[in-house]
């Protein structure tokens, strides 16, 4: 296992990544280095970059998204083809889907690392996504309806 400075090993280091990605905004991978370096681990960008592309952390819009890889289950890159359209309301996002595939986009959503949602209940072509706050599910529907757009790139990439 490769080891940093701080005694980190590079397991432990992307766990603790995908754990800051889900607590805080972070943007860039500047702030990925800077909030490694808040909890001791002292890497540099290149190291965070590598970890970012390994991880499969995608930037949607300013921040950063991660989905932990399951074999056998859909990915957030399916996003753009189930989605047909989402509207925030209060606390709760419609998302209204494909015949389907609603189940499919559910999934995705409930194991998004940083993203603000509570729980999902999808029904054939419908998902309401529950969010902590208005404020929450506003911004949950931007980040959903980027990467539909494809305002997403992989986080791995030199910014």
């Amino acid at each position: 296992m490769e080891a940093t400075k701080s005694g980190v090993d590079k397991a432990t280091r992307q766990a603790l990544i995908l754990t800051l990605i889900s607590e805080k905004e972070l943007g860039t991978q500047q702030d990925v280095v800077a909030a490694l370096s808040d909890e001791g681990v002292e890497v540099g960008q290149a190291t965070v970059s590598r970890d970012l592309a390994e991880l499969g952390v995608l930037k949607v819009g300013s921040r950063y998204l991660a989905l932990p890889h399951e074999p056998g289950t859909a990915g957030i890159e399916v996003l753009p083809s189930f989605v047909l359209s989402i509207v925030p309301a209060q606390n709760t996002i419609v998302i209204q889907t494909r015949d389907g595939t609603a189940g499919a986009v559910a999934s995705v959503l409930d194991r998004v690392r940083g993203l603000k949602i509570t729980g999902t209940i999808a029904g054939l072509d419908t998902v309401f996504a529950v969010a902590p706050d208005n404020a929450a599910a506003e911004e949950v529907a931007g980040l959903i309806a980027d990467v539909c757009r494809a305002k997403t790139r992989p986080a791995g990439n030199v910014e």
